[in-house]
């Protein structure tokens, strides 16, 4: 049995239409203010984000390594450890 369901793509030029300006005002604040690491933009983030999912904590990271190897650090999985996801 072959699944031939096409996989839907969000709409970026939708996206942008809805949310361009609100989106291009936030970076141009952080860019003002200069604190790209843990400034007030990035705890505000961290915060709405922990919410809506119901977290009691979030941390952004830089990339998509580090958001793997953080918990793996956290847990003290040592090199070399094989991880089933």
């Amino acid at each position: 049995m072959t699944n031939t369901a096409a996989i839907q793509f969000i709409d970026l030029a939708a996206q942008r239409e809805r949310m361009g300006e609100r989106l291009h005002a936030r970076i141009r604040r952080v860019i003002d203010q200069g604190a790209y690491i843990m400034g007030p933009e990035v705890r505000e983030l961290e915060a709405q984000l922990a919410a809506f999912s119901g977290a009691k904590f979030c941390l952004s990271c830089a990339n998509g390594t580090d958001a793997l190897a953080l918990p793996l650090m956290a847990w003290r999985i040592r090199p070399g450890v094989a991880v089933f996801c």
